[in-house]
């Protein structure tokens, strides 16, 4: 990569933390309390769950938000309990501290995600020492990975958009996004769908 880079973002969830976690929270634990309170099986809470989340879509900020749907679930329930619950499961790719360490001293090195800050705080915790920054752009700026929120983000870092550079999981949101705001982008496809420019499959092919 020519451009002159100062700053290097990463994503979080599918780029540096396996989505276990989440599906363990999404798709296990909010059923299992509805099975409970409504008295259903859990495949048929699951089903219900899912139908609800989409119901809304990844394009609204309701999506992201855990006391959203407690309360639209009105479950007797906090979030701070049901993450703390699964906290021992949270880790890292293999690839990931080798890359942040051989990064470490030539960049900034910031966290970018469409995530609340509960979540961002909880699975960073093992990681955090790496970065200077860290952005929940639903917490920090009240939207989503938009061309805008990147642009925010370089203000604040007091950079030029082609001084940055975004890697990410979600095509939309990590490379579009970025790319449209002027920054750099590197799309991190982990399940190997992709292939081309700015592709990798691993972050053992970053090359800066």
């Amino acid at each position: 990569m020519k451009e002159h880079i100062e700053v290097v973002s990463f994503d979080v969830d599918g780029t540096l933390v396996p989505m276990e976690f989440n599906n363990l929270i999404w798709l296990e634990e909010l059923p299992s309390l509805i099975a409970k309170k409504e008295g259903m099986s859990f495949e048929d809470a699951k089903a219900y769950t899912i139908s609800e989340y989409e119901k809304v879509g990844e394009g609204d900020l309701r999506w992201y938000e855990m006391n959203h749907w407690i309360k639209h679930f009105d479950l007797d329930a906090s979030f701070e309990d049901i993450l703390s619950k699964y906290e021992s499961k949270i880790e890292t790719f293999p690839d990931v501290i080798p890359t942040l360490e051989r990064l470490e001293d030539r960049f900034t090195l910031i966290l970018t995600t469409a995530m609340p800050r509960e979540f961002l705080d909880i699975k960073i915790k093992t990681i955090k020492q790496f970065f200077k920054f860290d952005f929940s752009v639903i917490s920090d700026f009240k939207q989503l990975k938009t061309p805008d929120s990147y642009l925010t983000i370089c203000n604040k870092l007091n950079i030029l958009p082609s001084e940055l550079l975004h890697i990410g999981d979600h095509w939309e949101y990590d490379y579009i996004a970025p790319k449209e705001a002027g920054a750099n982008a590197i799309f991190l496809d982990r399940e190997k769908k992709r292939i081309g420019d700015f592709i990798i499959h691993d972050l053992e092919e970053l090359e800066l």
